[in-house]
């Protein structure tokens, strides 16, 4: 106790406040700062998993349409096909089917399947992502392997094989599908 203060009389000194404001001035500057942080890292983390679950969706949607899909022709970088489109968009019948790789892009684009001439008939597209830096579709046949080109119609392939990769980072898992098997491209016996 200072000898200026009388006794009995309690209390702090200018200069003990000060310090002690000081000394709490920087907890709370610490503690706002990790809160800053830990908000930052929950905000990227919810986009990268929302991100990430629509690569989930898109890769299911393409899984469903190539399983019942026939009639495959393909290159490394795109895929046609005659298919039912998904159940969400309530469009019956069979469609005719490309799936493109263009620039930047993934490209679906469908217009419905007729025999006959379809010249007239309006071509529907849609992107179903951006940002993809590379794409690749490889084709697997039984007794060939798997091939990069799949122009024949009439050999049905056993598998189809969709690598891909973005260009922000987010994280495409390979996608291998094996198309149903139509009984008219069985080899009769």
């Amino acid at each position: 106790m200072s000898p200026a203060r009388r006794q009995g009389e309690g209390g702090f000194t200018l200069l003990e406040l000060l310090i002690a404001i000081t000394i709490l001035s920087l907890i709370l500057v610490a503690l706002s700062g990790g809160l800053h942080f830990a908000g930052s890292a929950w905000r990227k983390q919810e986009e990268q998993t929302s991100r990430q679950g629509d690569i989930n969706a898109l890769q299911t949607v393409l899984r469903q349409m190539l399983a019942s899909g026939r009639d495959f022709e393909g290159t490394p970088q795109s895929l046609k096909f005659v298919g039912r489109m998904p159940a969400a968009l309530e469009r019956g019948g069979l469609y005719d089917i490309d799936l493109v790789w263009s620039g930047e892009r993934l490209l679906l684009s469908w217009k419905p399947h007729f025999k006959g001439a379809n010249a007239g008939l309006q071509q529907n597209e849609t992107s179903l992502i951006d940002g993809v830096a590379q794409f690749d579709l490889a084709y697997y046949f039984a007794a060939q392997g798997w091939q990069h080109a799949s122009n024949d119609k009439s050999k049905p392939m056993d598998m189809i094989a969709m690598r891909a990769r973005l260009s922000n980072g987010r994280v495409w898992p390979m996608l291998v599908i094996a198309p149903a098997i139509n009984a008219s491209s069985q080899p009769k016996t």
